[in-house]
């Protein structure tokens, strides 16, 4: 009877032990919060590899120029100069034979100036180039270049997602990617807005000749990092409104084809990177501004953000089909 009952208050005592365990701290990560902690990214733009010889051997022959430039001032000069006047010392030849022997130390100077010119401009221009972008489920934007010095794509475009359902490795266009995954590889990452087109020309063009697709926008375009000082670049002489561009530019956005731009990524890139410089902001009517003398000035047209793909990139055909027929023609025009 006492064995029993010494029994029954011990298995008591472990019972009561466990009910005053704390609870743990740790709970389960729901997808929403995980996707807050480390965002998602999809591909927007993905320049084709193959389109890198030419900037490599751009890079390449006017590193090797600047090479031979180099060592023309630093050695070669120097050691035909000091052997003349070595002979000249010896009795081997005579003064005029000297003249002749002597290099000009000016012409490789200039050599040397003139390539470390062009190696500046090729090393700025490959530098500047975009080999893939991509937009996150938080709105923002990401940026990779070529990675020097071979200017090489990042390794993380290069994995494939094996798909049961269709029994294919899906491309990379169709892979999330997350943002340590991208941070990995030395990728820069801006707010919706930071970024915008430079040129107002290669604006006015992707909007009324193209309707705001990019893919039909074949070649260069250069992207600079927004400011609050930005202005308009309306005003003041064309000269300095090019420097200005040409300082605040960072990317540029080589597009070969229609295939570098993803699928409805048009409107994305569309929002990113003309909307928020052209003041097409969010919510609310159009409205018209009029300076001192009456005349009509930039045109403002509101856009409501929407989440799914489809109604956002008819909202953006609809901004480019209203600043094409509003906006851009009558400051064209002027």
């Amino acid at each position: 009877m006492i064995a029993s009952s010494i029994k029954n208050t011990h298995q008591s005592s472990h019972f009561i032990n466990y009910c005053r365990r704390p609870l743990s701290s740790t709970t389960a990560t729901t997808p929403k919060q995980q996707q807050q902690d480390d965002p998602t990214y999809t591909l927007l733009f993905h320049r084709s590899p193959s389109r890198s010889t030419p900037p490599r051997a751009m890079l390449g022959i006017s590193t090797f120029n600047l090479s031979y430039w180099t060592w023309y001032v630093a050695d070669f000069t120097p050691s035909v100069n000091a052997a003349a006047q070595s002979k000249l010392a010896l009795g081997q030849i005579d003064a005029e034979t000297l003249d002749i022997l002597l290099i000009d130390p000016k012409m490789g100077y200039v050599g040397l100036g003139v390539s470390l010119a062009i190696w500046g401009g090729a090393f700025m221009y490959v530098k500047q180039l975009v080999s893939a972008m991509w937009k996150g489920s938080n709105g923002s934007m990401a940026v990779s270049g070529l990675k020097l010095p071979l200017l090489t794509e990042p390794k993380v475009l290069k994995r494939t997602v094996y798909d049961p359902n269709s029994n294919q490795f899906d491309g990379v266009e169709n892979i999330q990617f997350t943002q340590s995954e991208l941070e990995s590889e030395n990728v820069e990452f801006y707010s919706q807005g930071d970024l915008s087109i430079s040129g107002e020309k290669d604006v006015n063009d992707l909007l009324v000749k193209f309707d705001g697709e990019f893919g039909k926008k074949i070649g260069h375009l250069a992207l600079k990092v927004n400011d609050d000082n930005d202005g308009s670049g309306e005003n003041g002489n064309d000269t300095s409104s090019a420097l200005s561009h040409l300082s605040k530019q960072k990317y540029l956005l080589d597009i070969g084809s229609v295939d570098e731009i993803m699928p409805n990524a048009s409107p994305h890139l569309l929002r990113s990177l003309v909307i928020r410089d052209h003041h097409l902001m969010t919510g609310g009517n159009k409205k018209v501004q009029t300076n001192n003398n009456g005349r009509r000035g930039s045109w403002k047209h509101n856009v409501k953000p929407d989440e799914s793909d489809e109604d956002s990139r008819a909202n953006s055909v609809n901004v480019g089909r209203s600043i094409k027929k509003k906006g851009f023609r009558t400051r064209r025009n002027r």
